[in-house]
């Protein structure tokens, strides 16, 4: 199995429990999508970890990668969580370049998830 194909099937995985989970919530049509579940990992989460908790050999050199500890998340910042995604922050590279704005905005959704609970 090639990394792209493991990573297809990390995707539809995450994707199928979202889903799951969504389902018994009640919650229909709000919150994040699968395909935006399949973006999360296609282009994050070689940095922020499927979990959202940050890759650990990488959280030791950039700490801000743990989105479950996020204080940007935690006040619900959609503009500039938009804006990080796109054109990036420190480190971290904008995808603007590759990613159509509503995909951008089903990332902010989704990442919205890992937000830490005060």
């Amino acid at each position: 199995m090639t990394p792209r194909s493991r990573r297809a099937a990390r995707a539809r995985t995450l994707a199928a429990g979202l889903c799951a989970a969504l389902a018994g919530s009640g919650c229909r049509g709000h919150g994040p999508s699968a395909a935006a579940a399949a973006l999360y990992v296609k282009n994050c989460a070689s940095c922020h970890a499927e979990d959202g908790r940050g890759v650990p050999a990488r959280r030791g050199l950039e700490p801000r990668l743990d989105l479950s500890r996020s204080k940007m998340l935690a006040k619900g910042d959609r503009g500039l969580t938009s804006q990080r995604i796109a054109w990036g922050y420190n480190t971290m590279p904008g995808f603007a370049h590759k990613l159509t704005p509503g995909e951008i905005e089903d990332l902010v959704a989704f990442v919205e998830t890992f937000a830490p609970v005060e």
